[in-house]
């Protein structure tokens, strides 16, 4: 039997139909999925160079701390005052600089003078110093061991990788070849010899205490550098390395930190600073953005926390408020800005008030190494 015309019309139209809300409700069902799997880059993983809590060293400079094991002994370890007992800090360390101290930069925007060749040699020799930075660290580490054993995970450090700021044409030689920075395969080469050097270095401490995880992206945005990440992080991986990086609060690139090639990032909320312009709601935003885009977050204070207590103080907590209520604490790895030095004066300070800082910070980052498996091992 033929089915008439109209009939044949009113049937399509209902079929039209039911595939529409098919289609709406396939479509809703895969963005709840979405949302629903969105998650922070995790506190835990047992992938190569992942680190639950990094510390950022700011070193390299001539006006930065000289960084001896007395120094960094306290972000090693930590001693409870209320159990008495020594306990493990931060499993990661972030060697990072910006400028030379003497007017070259490592990026650029900070004093719109290009550090050369000559420059970023002189900073990984700074890193490699036997006496202080990862020469102390590897003794502080060394020495936490002795006491307590070896830590839930193994300790990481991370250097810094330059930026090759484009237009540069005074940068340095490699392989007979003086490098044009207005030439995106020469800005890769720079950074392929800067990893190699940095390599060989590592290779020649013979450091027992620490890895090397990998390298750290200085520069703060992709503006300048979406045309040559992607290779520099395939030089990178060819080297068994990881890449890093933290940009700033709504940075270039940021949401397509994966796309760009790092293997791990972190969220800067930039909340401490702007006591008067920026609400404590930023960091829930932040925490928000980086849960949706699977990025960590960075813990922000300095010393004004100390030297300015009633604006700066309440600010360093809100962060560990924030952290702890929107899930950060126990399920989002961190990196902790604290102004080239803060942690340690909290450590070392005489008021009490003061050094309560410290200890607040230090439980926070204690509790969360408890939770690490100590079984878990990386490649």
């Amino acid at each position: 039997m033929q089915i008439p015309e109209f009939r044949q019309r009113v049937f399509m139209l209902q079929l039209q139909k039911t595939l529409i809300v098919v289609y709406v409700m396939v479509a809703m069902v895969h963005s709840i999925a979405i949302a629903t799997n969105s998650s922070y880059l995790p506190l835990s993983s047992n992938q190569a160079g992942h680190i639950t809590d990094l510390a950022l060293i700011y070193q390299g400079g001539e006006k930065r701390l000289a960084w001896t094991g007395e120094q960094l002994s306290s972000y090693v370890t930590w001693t409870n005052p209320v159990t008495r007992q020594e306990e493990w800090l931060f499993d990661g360390f972030l060697f990072i600089e910006f400028s030379d101290g003497r007017g070259r930069e490592y990026a650029a925007g900070y004093t719109h003078n290009p550090a050369r060749q000559l420059e970023w040699q002189w900073l990984l020799e700074r890193n490699f110093s036997t006496t202080n930075a990862l020469g102390a660290l590897d003794d502080a580490v060394g020495q936490a061991i002795a006491r307590l054993g070896k830590p839930p995970v193994p300790r990481q450090v991370v250097l810094t990788l330059p930026e090759p700021i484009r237009g540069q044409t005074n940068w340095g030689i490699v392989a007979g070849k003086k490098l044009d920075f207005q030439l995106s395969s020469d800005r890769v080469t720079a950074c392929k010899w800067h990893m190699d050097q940095g390599l060989e270095l590592w290779r020649n401490a013979k450091l027992k205490h620490l890895r090397l995880a990998g390298f750290y992206w200085v520069a703060e945005q992709a503006t300048h550098a979406q045309d040559i990440l992607p290779s520099i992080a395939k030089a990178m991986h060819q080297r068994e390395l990881r890449f890093y990086w933290i940009p700033y609060w709504n940075a270039d690139g940021a949401a397509r930190w994966r796309e760009l090639g790092f293997d791990y990032a972190w969220q800067q909320p930039n909340h401490f600073f702007h006591p008067d312009k920026v609400p404590d709601e930023r960091l829930g935003i932040a925490t928000k953005f980086a849960r949706t885009h699977g990025l960590g977050l960075e813990f922000e204070a300095d010393a004004r926390a100390i030297s300015q207590p009633q604006n700066f103080r309440p600010r360093l907590h809100a962060y560990l408020d924030a952290f702890a209520r929107d899930g950060v604490k126990t399920n989002a790895s961190v990196a902790y800005y604290e102004g080239g030095g803060a942690l340690l004066q909290m450590a070392r300070s005489t008021d009490p008030d003061v050094r309560a800082i410290y200890y607040a910070v230090a439980r926070w980052v204690s509790e969360r190494q408890k939770l690490l498996n100590p079984n878990l091992t990386q490649p």
